[in-house]
This record gives C-alpha cells, sequence and structure tokens, in this order.
C-alpha cells in the first residue's frame, strides 16, 4: 500500500532555517527580525477562530508574543548581554547560543543560569518556556545516553547530532509529554487521539494522534516529543523524537488568547506584552525520519522521565526564583507607594515574599553546588532542587494573595487610559489619588501591572501552568521521601544515640 507521507530531504526542517542564517553576520545565531522571518517557514497554524493562520509574526494574536521572544535573539547581538547570551568554544570559533551549551562543568550551569535570569527579566517570567529552556529535554535525553545506547546505540547518537543541530541553527525547541485530556476510562491503546504509530518504514516512523500544551510550539522550530508512561500502554507507543513545527501533516492548533491583542500598554503594562499561547498539536501522518528518533518501542526508557527531566525542572525552578525577586519587588514599591511599612503585619507579608524568593534560589544554588556528570552532562542535584521544586508550587497562590491583600482596594479602584485622558475626570482622580512620589496616573498604571501579575484572566493561565509545569505537589512530595539520601545514615545515628537496634525496619 502507498504511504500517505510525503517523501523528506536532508534538510527536514531545516530549510528555512539555513536561509535564513544565511543572510545573517553570525553563522549560528539569529537576530530578532531573522527569528520572525524563520516562522515563516510554511508550518500550519489554525487560531482560536478556527482560520489558518497565514503569518504567525504579524498575526493579532501572536505578533506581541513574537516580538517579545524576537527581543531575547537581540540579546545575543548586543555588547551588554552578548557575554551571557552565547559563547564560544574557543577565542576564534563562531558563537552559540548559551542554551545549546552542553553543561560539563559548575562555570556552565552558572552562565545557563544567567541567561535564564535575562530571559526572566525580559518576559516577567510569565513564559514557562523561553528560548532557552528548549535544550533541557536534549540535554536529559543526552545525560541518560548509555541507558538508550543499550537499546539502541544509533537513537543514543541521533540525540548527540540533534544537540549540534539545534545549536548551529539557533533553535527553539519546544517539548511536549502529556496526552490530551479524555475519557480515563477506555485504555490508552484504544484511543485515536494517542500518539502512535501507524507505519513503521524502512527510513523512519508515521505518527498520528495528538499531544497538548505544547506552550511555545507555534513560537518554536523544532519540538521534542516523548510519551508519557503509563502502566497500560504498548511498547509500540513508546516513542522519543524530535519533530519541525512545519512537518508535513503536522497542525498548531492555538487556544483562546487570555489577553486582548488591542489593549493598551497603559491599561495592561504586563498583559500587552503577549503571553505564551498554548496549542494543541495534531498528527495526521507525519513522518519522522529515523535519524530523529530517540527511542521507540520501549516503554522502560519512559519510566526515566524524571532523571531526564532534571535539568528542565532546574531552569523551571531557577526562573520561578527569578520571577519571586519580582514579587518581592512589586510587594515592596506596593508599600512604598501606599506608605504602608509602618504597619507590622505589611511588613510580615513583604518579609514572607523576600522569605519564598531567598529559599527558591537557595535550592536552585545547592542543587548545582552538589551537581554530578552523568554521560558528559552535568545535573544538578535533586536532594535539593525536588523540595525547592515542592516549595515553589505550593506556596505560588499564597504570595499571589499577599501581592492581592497588600494591594488593598488599587487593583480594584482601577481606570483605562480614556478615563484618564477626560479632562473632568482625569483632573478629579490626579487630585484624589495620588501615592507617594508617584501621580496618581501613576499609581493608576502600577496597580495596572499588579493586577495582570496576580488577578487577570492572563494571571490565572500562568498560575495553573506552574501548578502542572514542575508535576503537581503530592507527586513531588513522593520524590522528596523518596530521594532523601541521607536516610539510613542519619536514622542510624539517631538510633545508636537512643541505645536501639541501629537497622531500620528489623523486629
Amino acid at each position: 500500500m502507498e504511504s500517505k507521507v510525503k517523501q523528506t530531504t536532508g534538510d527536514w526542517g531545516l530549510g528555512k532555517l539555513k536561509e535564513v542564517l544565511a543572510d545573517g553576520g553570525e553563522p549560528h545565531l539569529m537576530t530578532g527580525e531573522q527569528y520572525k522571518e524563520s516562522l515563516r517557514d510554511g508550518r500550519r497554524v489554525i487560531d482560536s477562530n478556527g482560520d489558518i493562520i497565514s503569518d504567525v509574526p504579524t498575526h493579532p494574536h501572536l505578533k506581541r508574543s513574537v516580538d517579545l521572544i524576537a527581543e531575547t535573539f537581540d540579546a545575543q547581538f548586543d555588547a551588554a548581554t552578548q557575554e551571557i547570551t552565547t559563547y564560544r568554544e574557543s577565542p576564534n570559533s563562531p558563537r552559540y547560543a548559551t542554551g545549546w551549551q552542553i553543561p560539563t562543568k559548575k562555570e556552565h550551569l552558572l552562565k545557563r543560569r544567567e541567561t535564564l535570569e535575562l530571559s526572566t527579566m525580559k518576559t516577567l517570567g510569565v513564559f514557562g518556556r523561553p528560548p532557552d529552556y528548549g535544550s533541557t529535554w536534549a540535554m536529559g535525553f543526552l545525560s541518560i545516553a548509555d541507558k538508550i545506547e543499550v537499546d539502541n546505540p544509533a537513537y543514543a547518537e541521533n540525540v548527540r547530532n540533534f544537540i549540534e543541530l539545534s545549536r548551529n541553527h539557533n533553535v527553539i525547541s519546544a517539548d511536549v509529554g502529556i496526552d490530551v485530556q479524555s475519557d480515563r476510562r477506555i485504555p490508552r491503546s484504544e484511543k485515536s487521539s494517542r500518539l502512535h504509530v501507524v507505519e513503521h518504514r524502512s527510513d523512519g516512523l508515521v505518527l498520528c494522534g495528538a499531544k497538548a500544551c505544547a506552550s511555545i510550539g507555534v513560537m518554536a522550530h523544532f519540538s521534542t516529543v516523548a510519551t508519557v508512561f503509563m502502566p497500560d500502554m504498548q511498547d509500540v507507543d513508546a516513542i522519543f523524537c524530535a519533530v519541525p513545527m512545519n512537518a508535513d501533516g503536522l497542525t498548531l492548533l492555538l487556544r483562546e488568547p487570555t489577553v486582548d491583542p488591542s489593549t493598551e500598554v497603559e491599561d495592561h503594562p504586563l498583559d500587552s506584552r503577549g503571553e505564551e499561547l498554548d496549542n494543541l498539536l495534531i498528527f495526521d501522518h507525519v513522518f519522522v525520519p529515523n535519524e530523529f528518533i530517540f527511542g521507540f518501542n520501549n516503554k522502560v526508557l519512559l519510566q526515566l522521565y524524571s532523571e531526564f527531566s532534571v535539568l528542565a525542572f532546574w531552569h523551571i525552578l531557577g526562573r520561578l526564583a527569578y520571577r519571586a525577586q519580582i514579587f518581592a519587588a512589586v510587594a515592596q514599591t506596593t508599600v512604598d507607594i501606599l506608605g504602608t511599612e509602618n504597619v507590622q503585619s505589611v511588613r510580615s507579608s513583604v518579609a514572607e515574599i523576600i522569605e519564598y524568593a531567598a529559599m527558591l534560589k537557595a535550592a536552585v544554588v545547592a542543587s548545582e553546588a552538589d551537581a554530578y556528570l552523568r554521560n558528559g552532562v552535568l545535573i544538578p542535584s535533586n536532594e535539593y532542587l525536588i523540595p525547592g521544586r515542592l516549595l515553589s508550587t505550593e506556596s505560588y497562590p499564597r504570595v499571589l494573595h499577599l501581592l492581592r491583600d497588600l494591594s488593598g482596594q488599587g487593583i480594584v479602584s482601577r481606570w483605562p487610559k480614556g478615563v484618564w485622558e477626560n479632562q473632568e475626570m482625569g483632573k478629579i482622580l490626579e487630585e484624589y489619588l495620588p501615592g507617594i512620589g508617584v501621580t496618581a496616573r501613576e499609581k493608576n498604571r502600577f496597580f495596572n501591572f499588579v493586577w495582570d501579575l496576580c488577578c487577570s484572566g492572563h494571571s490565572t493561565r500562568v498560575a495553573m501552568f506552574e501548578h502542572n509545569n514542575a508535576t503537581p505537589p503530592s507527586v513531588i512530595r513522593e520524590a522528596v521521601y523518596q530521594h532523601w539520601h541521607q536516610r539510613e545514615e542519619m536514622c542510624e545515628l539517631v538510633r545508636g544515640y537512643a541505645g536501639i537496634n541501629p537497622n531500620r525496619g528489623e523486629k
């Protein structure tokens, strides 16, 4: 039977990237404008109105988001940030994006975190998948290369080649794992929505099905794809691979925006900068060549999720730590504008947010201090990373509540730009509502920002994303229990002091 998919070329997914890079001054880096052009690669995207998007960089739902991500690419050329966002292998070698440097020593992790800090401050951390995040799953696959090689040495080599390819082409790589939400009573093997192989050819796999929540997929070039392990799944549904966003048969379906694309910057200082517009990936006979397959027909590899995701979790916690510093600054600015610092309960609330930020950063730094090499990749220590992830997730709603509480009526009594430009109303508001060191209109603009940060529909989406992004708290707490490496040593010490049997569990 004739295959339903087109033959691919050696430039599978790379044709537009090669063209764009050839027109630039750096062979392995793109400016913001080059990045925008790279998205005009023939990808099939459908917006929340059901319309096909003809031009991703200029579509109303995407333009501001693409512009914001483009700024992170321009940072690779800015003299003030270039030494952080890029690196050279030797003094005379070309520059590459720091995100695609394989971390082999602690200095590499520190530099990656500096890049992460820049992207977080640029996006205020509302993009859970900034460009520098994209390599973390690929690096994670590399960190378990020894186990992949046992299954198929070619797959491990494919991982190395994909990292090299992405580094050479300044790629944004999304990652997708979770299946679409559907009736859980139906066995996974019977769901047409599951990502599955419909044809196993000598030169690759043909995939059908869907994957959910490809958060930056529409603004990425590739996505790494890994099936989530389920006890009832079949080996043939165990898939590790990479897929370009312009692959034939792939459709990216966008969710409804939470941000009005025409909103005024003054009315919504944060939301007007765009959002990470999640999308559903729909595979309709998408061909994946052998060289882009990292694992197949072996669900044992899927159970290594917690191992190959450590760098991703480190990045997530690092971003949340820097975002927490932003929260602390917002809290202090609120107090300064309202003049409430003399209230002890107010200082206590601000201190709680400062504490949150400090503890998250401490967990990140400690995980780097105890990092270890695995298959040539430096992996942060889970001993500190996992408890930090738990704290970041469980305390996040509390921090947002504290910010709302500190703001009082400021985030409720806000008026849009048009009211301030009404001569009568603008004059009254300026007289009645000034803050300390700011005009009434400036105070209004600040609380518009606070609203965007912790009250808007966009902020709710971000909060839900953070809750699920680093794994739900109940699952993380189990990991905290399982990864306490000093259990035997410390229990033996305590039992020795108490004069009881030093061996745990013996009757």
